[in-house]
């Protein structure tokens, strides 16, 4: 039976279709979302959502040089729907394909796939199969937009957002905390969750408000630039969000007004945006760069505030080689808005764990262990009990030791060789993924230039060949 991932598979190598006209994967995943939208609309059955001269039947009836113009007409008469999901998805919309037959073999191969068999399976799942694969082959584009399944299933079984709460996703990206928060209060036979979010980059909104309505799921997606606007009113219950790593810069005076603690490190702008968003008695899990939990001062101040006025009651350290856009070390913090602090447990998953990479994925089973030890109390206050993995540390340790929180590998059993080699492990693992990246860009740069007639001499190929022999 052709489950999801096969369909996720072979969707992704229909890129090879636009690959000679020198459209990138993100390109390529922008385009498959336009016409994506417009076919499981069909086999959704909700296509009243959709002009009905803008539909899957028309693009899929028009001759082969007549699917381009065809379908650059469908895209400016979406753009201007009266649904506004659908003026969202297709707001400022353009295409980059040039060639009319390439189009038209890939409408007719979207068309010829099992689309029956794979409903079976959830044609939400298929798309975010897709986010997946492009945020693998992009680790410096789409990749910071992705954040791995297992960790984000896992902080939302241990913070069980349901009823008519809110949950708010400041850094959108595809939407996969708000679409697994979703599922999980559907799960528990509850759909009334609010879901909100905010994402910068338009293109990448775009992907979300279409992975939410591909699961079945509606949510408020704006496309702004989340520090520029006050905190979120009403104020979240749930927080949940992996806010981009490395954006530094001076901010904007508008930016300034909304923070405690003006700063040009934008991680830390987030941070101060979640907490001033999350409600009395809300909950959060907000996934950092390590130097978030040791730097001093903005930083200090910072974690002193959610020492302080909130209940920073859990820290959780995660692997290195999980997130496509980069290699540095991440943890979460995990937040109560339910008083100070009186002690934060540290779970380090990266304590004898294996190496990660493209050849060893992090799966749901390694994070198993970390939600049960969590407990079943969403706000972190269930009986726990110290392990190879799990410390606990009073709020005076941690005052004593500067406010820092990068205390989960402190208590690591790993020594001397062992550890030595886990590092090795990943170092060769972050060398070859580098080296993968390189090679990616040399290819599409080959490809780009291919389109202008352009290529390697054969002499230079041989002669580089012979230096590397």
């Amino acid at each position: 039976m052709q489950d999801t991932s096969e369909v996720t598979r072979r969707l992704w190598s229909l890129c090879s279709v636009l690959r000679d006209e020198g459209v990138t994967y993100h390109e390529y995943l922008n385009e498959l979302s336009y016409l994506l939208f417009l076919k499981l609309a069909d086999e959704l059955q909700i296509e009243e959502l959709i002009p009905s001269e803008s539909r899957w039947h028309g693009l899929r009836a028009a001759p082969p040089s007549e699917a381009l113009s065809t379908y650059e007409r469908t895209l400016q008469n979406l753009s201007t729907a009266k649904s506004k999901i659908v003026r969202e998805i297709y707001a400022e919309s353009s295409t980059q394909v040039r060639n009319s037959m390439s189009l038209h073999k890939l409408i007719s191969e979207i068309d010829a796939i099992d689309w029956y068999r794979a409903k079976q399976n959830g044609l939400g799942d298929v798309y975010e199969g897709l986010i997946e694969k492009n945020a693998q082959e992009s680790r410096y584009g789409a990749g910071q937009y992705f954040t791995p399944r297992p960790v984000v299933d896992a902080l939302v079984k241990v913070l069980k957002p349901t009823g008519k709460e809110t949950v708010y996703d400041p850094a959108t990206g595809t939407a996969g905390f708000l679409v697994a928060a979703g599922l999980f209060s559907r799960l528990a036979s509850d759909s009334s969750l609010r879901l909100v979010g905010n994402e910068l980059v338009h293109d990448v909104q775009r992907m979300a408000l279409m992975n939410l309505l591909l699961h079945g799921l509606r949510g408020d997606i704006k496309n702004v630039d989340t520090l520029s606007q006050p905190p979120l009113h009403p104020a979240a219950d749930v927080i949940l969000t992996n806010p981009p790593f490395g954006l530094k810069g001076s901010l904007s005076s508008e930016q300034k007004k909304q923070l405690d603690f003006p700063t040009s490190n934008k991680q830390l702008a987030f941070i101060q945006h979640c907490y001033k968003s999350l409600a009395k008695n809300g909950r959060a899990a907000i996934v950092v760069p390590d130097n978030v939990l040791f730097e001093s001062g903005v930083a200090c101040s910072i974690r002193k505030v959610l020492l302080d006025q909130f209940r920073l009651h859990t820290v959780l350290s995660l692997p290195i080689g999980i997130f496509y856009a980069t290699g540095i070390r991440t943890s979460v913090l995990l937040i109560s808005n339910d008083g100070g602090t009186e002690g934060t447990w540290f779970y380090n998953l990266r304590n004898g764990s294996a190496s990660y990479g493209k050849r060893r994925q992090l799966t749901d089973r390694d994070l198993d262990d970390f939600v049960t030890v969590y407990g079943e109390d969403p706000h972190g206050r269930s009986p726990r009990q110290s392990s190879k993995r799990f410390h606990y540390l009073s709020r005076d340790e941690i005052a004593a030791d500067g406010e820092r929180l990068d205390k989960a590998e402190r208590f690591t059993s790993d020594t001397g060789s062992t550890a030595q080699a886990s590092n090795l492990l990943d170092l060769t693992d972050l060398l070859s993924s580098e080296l993968d990246t390189a090679r990616s860009a040399v290819e599409s740069l080959e490809r780009i230039l291919g389109t202008f007639g352009l290529s390697r001499p054969v002499a230079e190929t041989t002669d580089a060949q012979g230096m590397g022999e």
